[in-house]
């Protein structure tokens, strides 16, 4: 065997029991199965009369609701205390992601939710 990268042929024979070692261990040792992923909470959607129900009354509160409600327990919105300005980017990324919300609606649900789960509520 010519060695060529500088290193003497004791020393490869001197390396050789830890290469068969690593070898053994690999084959031997259990595998570490990976953690499993946390399940994100995902809380159901409610019925449209549930959903209704758990808004506050008010003009645009069944807009909101169909619209809102469709994906999420109303009490993941009511909790948010966001001013117009926060609701309005909520709003659009929810249309983003599929929301149903008429270009007529948008303002009246942004303008609810802003009246009813604003910051001063």
């Amino acid at each position: 065997m010519v060695m060529r990268s500088g290193f003497g042929s004791a020393a490869v024979l001197a390396l050789a029991p830890l290469a068969v070692f690593a070898a053994a261990q690999a084959q031997t040792a259990p595998a570490v199965p990976a953690p499993a992923p946390t399940p994100a909470v995902v809380l159901a959607p409610l019925s449209p009369e549930q959903a209704l129900a758990a808004f506050a009354p008010g003009e645009g509160r069944e807009v909101t609701a169909k619209a809102c409600g469709t994906c999420h327990q109303p009490a993941l919105i009511i909790g948010k205390k966001y001013d117009a300005e926060n609701w309005s980017r909520v709003v659009d990324q929810m249309v983003d992601r599929g929301a149903v919300v008429a270009d007529a609606d948008y303002d009246t649900v942004v303008n609810y939710l802003a009246a009813h789960y604003g910051p001063q509520k």
